[in-house]
C-alpha cells in the first residue's frame, strides 16, 4: 500500500506539471488541484515509506527526521485546508464567469473562509493534529461550488472544441473532488501525527484511494491521448503534424527526381513499342501505348501534387469578407455541385472580415467541399458552410449529410498519403494540407462530428484576433440573410 501511495503522489504531481507547463495562465488552478491533492499521499508516503526506507540502512538523521516530520505536516495541512478552495477555484477559472475581474474578485472572497480555518487551526491545534469536524462542512461547500463552475463553464462554452473539453473535465473533476471529501473529509475522524507514528480515526473509506485515484488519472492520460484534455492534444498533433510536413518536404526532391526517371523510361519504350507497329502488331502495339501513357500521366499528376502539398506554406494576408470567400470557393464548383445533385446551404451567423492567406484558404474550403460531395450518395445530398464566433475562435464549419468517417480510420486522416477513397487519383494529401493552412494561421482542422451514413461535420478554428466583426449596422443586415441556399438546376 506504500508504494502505491507514492505512485498515486508522483502521478497527481506530474499530470499537474504538465498542465502547469502547457498553459500556465489557463490551466493554473487545474494544476494545482492535482499538486495540492496529492499532498495527502506524499504524507502517508513519508510515514509509511521514505522514513522506514531510511530507518532500515540508518540514513535518518536527527535534523532529516525532523524536517522530513515538519514536512509531512505542512503537505498535510495544505491538503485539509486548501485543497478544496483549489478544487473550487479550478471550476471558476476555467470559464465559470465571463470577466477575469469578476473572477478574481470572488476568488478573493472564497479565500477568507480557508484561511480563517487555518489560522484557527494554527492557534487551537498542534501543527500535526488534525480534527476534520471543525473544517469538515466548509470544505463540502467549497467542493459543491466548484462542481457548479465547472457544470457552469461548460454550460456557457459555444465552441464544440473546449465544450467537449470542459464536458470532460467538469466530470472528471467533479468525481474526483467528490471522492475525496466522501474519503478523506466524511471519512476522517481524526489524525494526529507524531515522529514516526500516526493514528488515524476513520471509516476506513480512504483504503479505496489508491484504486480510485490512479484509475482517474489512467482516464485523463487516456483522454489526452485519444481525444484531447485541456488542449494538451492539439499541442501533440501539431508537433507531430510539423515533423511529418517537414519529412515530406525534405524527401519531395528525391521522389520528383526518381519518378521522372521512371516517367522518361516509360516514353522510352512508348517509342520503342511504335517499333512493333511496323512490324504488324499494331493492335497490340496501340494498347501497350494507351497504357503506358495512362500511367505517364497518372506519375506527373501525382508529383504535381505532391510537391504542390507538401512545400513550406508561407502567408500572403491580408482581409476578406467572410461572404466573399464562401462566394469564391463555391463559384468554380457550380458545375460539379449541380452535377451530383449537391444543396449547398450557407449560415452566417457571423459576416465581418478575416485576416487570412485567401489563396491557401480558399484552397482548403474547396478541399473539404471535394471531400463533402465525393462522400455524397448517388442521389445527392446537402452540404452547409456556417461561419461563427466563440469567445476565442472565429469557426468555419463545413457539413454534409455524407457517408461519414468509420472510427477506425479518424486517427489517420490527417496523416500524409493516407486516404480514405478508392480513386486512384487520390494521394492523402488533401487534409494533412489543409491542417498545414490552418497551423501557419495559429488555427486548427477538427472533425467536430462524425457517423458512418449521416454525414460529417469538419470546423476550421481560427484566433478570434483574426476576425474583424462588421460594423454597427451590419448585424441587422445580416439577420435577414442567414441562410443563403445555392439550389441545383
Amino acid at each position: 500500500m506504500g508504494l502505491l501511495y507514492i505512485l498515486m503522489f508522483l502521478s497527481l504531481w506530474a499530470m499537474g506539471i504538465v498542465f502547469l507547463v502547457y498553459s500556465f495562465k489557463t490551466n493554473f488552478w487545474i494544476g494545482m488541484t492535482l499538486i495540492i491533492g496529492g499532498m495527502s499521499s506524499f504524507t502517508f508516503s513519508i510515514h509509511l515509506v521514505i522514513v522506514p526506507f531510511l530507518q532500515t540502512y540508518g540514513w535518518l538523521s536527527p535534523i532529516m527526521s525532523g524536517a522530513l516530520f515538519e514536512l509531512s505536516a505542512a503537505a498535510m495541512n495544505m491538503y485539509f485546508y486548501f485543497f478544496p478552495f483549489a478544487a473550487c477555484m479550478g471550476g471558476l477559472w476555467i470559464g465559470a464567469l465571463p470577466s477575469d475581474k469578476k473572477r478574481l474578485l470572488l476568488s478573493l472572497l472564497l479565500a477568507v473562509p480557508a484561511a480563517v480555518l487555518f489560522t484557527l487551526h494554527l492557534l487551537r491545534e498542534p501543527w500535526s493534529a488534525f480534527d476534520v469536524g471543525t473544517f469538515r462542512w466548509w470544505s463540502g461547500l467549497y467542493f459543491v461550488s466548484g462542481y457548479a463552475f465547472y457544470h457552469i463553464a461548460f454550460a456557457r462554452e459555444k465552441d464544440g472544441y473546449e465544450r467537449r473539453n470542459k464536458k470532460r473535465v467538469a466530470i472528471l473533476f467533479s468525481f474526483g473532488t467528490l471522492w475525496a471529501f466522501v474519503s478523506d473529509y466524511i471519512g476522517f475522524v481524526s489524525l494526529t501525527m507524531e515522529e514516526w507514528r500516526f493514528d488515524l480515526v476513520s471509516n476506513g473509506t480512504w483504503k479505496l484511494n489508491a484504486v480510485i485515484i490512479l484509475g482517474l488519472i489512467a482516464v485523463i492520460i487516456y483522454y489526452t491521448i485519444k481525444h484531447g484534455f485541456l488542449g494538451i492534444k492539439l499541442r501533440i498533433e501539431r508537433e507531430r503534424l510539423d515533423y511529418s510536413m517537414r519529412a515530406l518536404t525534405m524527401g519531395v526532391s528525391i521522389l520528383n527526381h526518381s519518378i521522372k526517371n521512371e516517367i522518361q523510361k516509360i516514353n522510352y519504350l512508348t517509342e520503342k513499342t511504335q517499333g512493333f507497329i511496323h512490324a504488324g502488331q499494331t493492335d497490340k502495339s496501340l494498347h501497350t501505348i494507351d497504357q503506358i501513357h495512362s500511367v505517364t500521366a497518372h506519375l506527373l499528376d501525382m508529383v504535381g501534387r505532391i510537391k504542390e502539398k507538401a512545400d513550406d506554406i508561407v502567408l500572403s494576408e491580408g482581409s476578406v469578407r467572410v461572404k466573399e470567400l464562401f462566394a469564391a470557393v463555391l463559384l468554380p464548383m457550380q458545375p460539379l455541385l449541380e452535377r451530383r445533385s449537391v444543396e449547398v446551404v450557407q449560415i452566417q451567423d457571423e459576416g465581418g472580415e478575416l485576416t487570412c492567406d485567401l489563396l491557401h484558404l480558399k484552397e482548403t474550403l474547396s478541399n473539404l467541399v471535394h471531400n463533402a460531395v465525393d462522400a455524397m450518395e448517388e442521389q445527392g445530398g446537402t452540404i452547409t458552410l456556417r461561419a461563427m464566433k466563440s469567445k476565442r475562435h472565429f469557426i468555419i464549419e463545413v457539413k454534409d449529410t455524407g457517408c461519414g468517417i468509420p472510427k477506425e480510420q479518424l486517427g489517420k486522416i490527417f496523416e500524409p498519403f493516407y486516404t480514405t477513397k478508392k480513386n486512384s487519383s487520390n494521394h492523402g494529401l488533401g487534409l494533412s494540407y489543409c491542417m498545414s493552412v490552418m497551423r501557419k494561421h495559429g488555427g486548427s482542422l477538427e472533425i467536430a462530428d462524425t457517423e458512418t451514413g449521416k454525414g460529417t461535420s469538419v470546423m476550421l478554428h481560427f484566433p478570434i484576433r483574426r476576425y474583424k466583426q462588421p460594423a454597427a449596422t451590419a448585424p441587422a443586415v445580416a439577420s435577414q440573410t442567414a441562410s443563403v441556399q445555392q439550389q441545383p438546376t
